[in-house]
């Protein structure tokens, strides 16, 4: 089993938490075939942050691994201004930013989910 989770403060109005479960989904559809091949079952979790934890909203948990420790090993974690958080909150908030080959993100592409699932299962 692998167990995905995601972490969001606000997928209704934050652009990154959005588009980050939309690179979720994505993921998992195109890895559908290859994941039944391997008879491999995916537990994927959806948690709402509190906004105490706002500065690690996107992220994503993968075997309770996150994403940027699978396929960045050394990464720090990043964060920049979120104005879609701002907005909601009512004051300047951090959320996080992503770094994957070389290109900043501020929320998680679908590329680096595909990665970290392939690292973190059977899956070729």
């Amino acid at each position: 089993m692998l167990k995905i989770e995601f972490q969001y403060y606000d997928k209704t109005t934050c652009n990154r938490c959005a588009s980050t479960e939309e690179s979720i989904q994505l993921s998992l559809r195109e890895l559908k075939d290859a994941i039944n091949k391997v008879n491999l079952e995916i537990d994927l979790e959806e948690k709402k942050l509190p906004q105490s934890k706002i500065h690690l909203s996107p992220s994503i948990l993968i075997n309770g691994k996150d994403i940027e420790e699978i396929v960045n090993k050394n990464s720090k974690l990043k964060s920049n201004n979120c104005s879609d958080c701002c907005q909601l909150i009512g004051h300047p908030v951090n959320c996080r930013t992503f770094n994957y080959k070389g290109k900043d993100y501020d929320y998680i592409p679908q590329e680096m989910i595909l990665e970290a699932i392939k690292i973190s299962s059977k899956i070729k």
